[in-house]
């Protein structure tokens, strides 16, 4: 694979870059705008020059150009959002999404349409994330509700710990800078549209499967295992269950994305195979059409939004008799998504997601033809095992410092749960399709009801097997960016994908293991007390080099402590109060 075969290349990484220093170093609007006008009139007078695109000045100026395009794309979606003052107001606002039942409360999202205290001032960008602290108000709420409030706008913070989530950033990328909570004497008005926009019907039809599933009999688990399947909606699953998915390596199933539109497009590619000659352009249309519907009846999620456009690339070039490069369609679909909103780069299931497809593209081919299988059984299991190897390496890296532990037994769970995901979503599908039809539903809800005990009962029994999991291992930002292009680097040396000799790795690795280095002498000169905020509650503890020491009643060690520990490279020590 040549770099002039993914010109995309070159104007993500200036796009991503100005994001970044946007983040980074905000505040810099003005010289950034200096800086476009100047790049658009040099490159304007470049283009009266013969050959132009072949000088490198043209390639340096442009990729200026597009770095500050990103600047300011990311600098002015972060001023859009509106700002309020910490005082009771009223607000107007528009649900983006069914409330979430809570143990004594409901959550959901709304779009601000107007706010004031006196009168109302429109014209207002943002939502908020609200919280209705009664179990019973919000029960026949629908996405495109309107509701009328009085609440006091709480800005979203971080806690304040060491190596923590970065809260704020995630929620102001979702466009959310506030919290708002009310009772049901704050509730001034309730009313319906008479028309919801199409998301807003997309959720509608979303949650009308999960109706579906339940009136063809599934209950508890089994309903909640099928909605997180087919929907991405894991609100009806218990904790254990998702701990057990998440220690098998097979979490990513439950979020709706690449591989669930895969499934889709493969499946559509296997039915109209009697399609491919005389009426291909017929064909590829059903198809593309078919993971349209998919992405919204799932509720057109950012997730399936980003794969759906990516697989409708690949379709249309087939269409055009232009089969493009693959790896240059999946620059161009996250070029079209971070331009649309610059923030989406920062979050994990953006960048997760993109990884793993970027590795199975280029190394799974070379992977796969180490071994040549003749029997079909052999060699699907191959393929599976080759998938998840090159997904997981790219994954590796990102997945440590998310997750501060690594499944050991990501193959045994994906070779079994990922052919079980793909038949419980055909299954999904087709019982959606002949609901009405009660006979057929209710096959197709035992059929279902049956793969759910097997895949939940795998799980259990995988997550449960000794050593099966590496735990309070982490990695910094720039370790995990070294680490990946260390992988990258030592997988396309060892199969040969672009020529590349062990030199490059080996540079590489010297700065993952310089990194670290660093890291540990600066973490040994380390000496004093730290406070960590825990559910809105101090807890000091005391650093001396490498060593944490804590003092707490019990020996439970909070996440937020055991998250820091394990991204530093600490020990911990507890000593229990008396």
């Amino acid at each position: 694979m040549h770099f002039r075969e993914i010109p995309f290349l070159r104007l993500l990484a200036p796009l991503c870059a100005g994001v970044i220093a946007a983040e980074t170093a905000p505040g810099a609007d003005t010289v950034v705008w200096i800086t476009v006008a100047a790049s658009a009139v040099v490159l304007t007078g470049l283009t009266f020059r013969k050959k132009y695109f072949s000088d490198p000045l043209f390639g340096i100026i442009l990729f200026v150009l597009i770095t500050a395009a990103g600047y300011l794309l990311y600098s002015n979606s972060q001023k859009r959002l509106s700002t309020f003052a910490k005082s009771e107001q009223i607000f107007l606002l528009k649900l983006s999404e069914y409330p979430d039942k809570k143990s004594n409360s409901w959550s959901f999202r709304a779009r601000i349409m107007a706010a004031g205290t006196d009168t109302l001032r429109s014209g207002l960008t943002g939502s908020m994330l609200l919280y209705c602290m009664d179990d019973s108000l919000t029960m026949g709420w629908h996405p495109g509700d309107r509701i009328m409030i009085r609440t006091t706008p709480l800005p979203v913070t971080n806690n304040g710990n060491p190596c923590e989530f970065n809260y704020k950033r995630y929620m102001e990328g979702q466009g959310i800078r506030f919290i708002g909570f009310f009772s049901p004497g704050d509730l001034l008005e309730h009313s319906s549209p008479d028309r919801r926009s199409l998301r807003e019907i997309s959720l509608v039809l979303a949650r009308k499967m999960t109706g579906a599933f339940a009136a063809a009999g599934l209950q508890g688990e089994d309903l909640g295992l099928v909605t997180a399947l087919t929907i991405g909606e894991k609100d009806m699953l218990d904790r254990d269950l998702l701990t057990s998915f998440s220690r098998t390596g097979a979490m990513h199933i439950m979020a709706v994305s690449g591989l669930h539109v895969g499934m889709i497009s493969l499946m559509m590619s296997w039915l109209l195979f009697f399609m491919r000659r005389r009426i291909n352009t017929l064909r590829v249309m059903i198809i593309l059409l078919s993971l349209w519907a998919f992405a919204f009846i799932t509720g057109l999620s950012p997730s399936v939004l980003r794969a759906t456009i990516m697989f409708s690339f690949l379709q249309t070039g087939t269409l055009l008799r232009r089969q493009g490069n693959s790896m240059n369609i999946l620059l161009a679909s996250a070029f079209l998504l971070i331009t649309a909103r610059p923030a989406v780069l920062f979050e994990a299931g953006f960048q997760l997601s993109y990884i793993a497809v970027a590795f199975i593209i280029l190394f799974y081919e070379p992977l796969y033809r180490i071994l040549k299988l003749r029997n079909k059984v052999t060699n699907w299991f191959w393929q599976m095992t080759a998938v998840s190897i090159v997904a997981q390496a790219g994954t590796f890296a990102m997945t440590v410092r998310l997750f501060n532990i690594f499944p050991l037994l990501f193959l045994l769970s994906n070779l079994i749960i990922i052919p079980v995901s793909f038949a419980v979503l055909m299954l999904a599908l087709l019982l959606v399709i002949f609901s009405a039809v009660s006979p057929v539903a209710a096959l197709f809800g035992t059929l279902l009801k049956w793969l759910s005990h097997l895949t939940i009962g795998y799980t259990h029994f995988a997550a449960s097997l000794p050593h099966g999991v590496i735990e309070n291992i982490g990695l910094t930002g720039v370790e995990s960016l070294l680490l990946t292009l260390v992988i990258t680097l030592l997988m396309a040396s060892i199969l040969r994908v672009g020529k590349l000799t062990l030199k490059p790795f080996l540079i590489a690795a010297s700065l993952f293991v310089t990194c670290g280095l660093i890291r540990n002498i600066s973490e040994s000169r380390k000496e004093g007390p730290l406070v960590y905020n825990i559910k809105g509650k101090p807890l000091t503890a005391y650093q001396s080099g490498k060593v944490l020491t804590l003092s707490l009643d019990d020996e439970v060690i909070p996440a937020e402590v055991r998250k820091h520990a394990a991204t530093r490279g600490l020990k911990i020590e507890v000593r229990q109060r008396r």
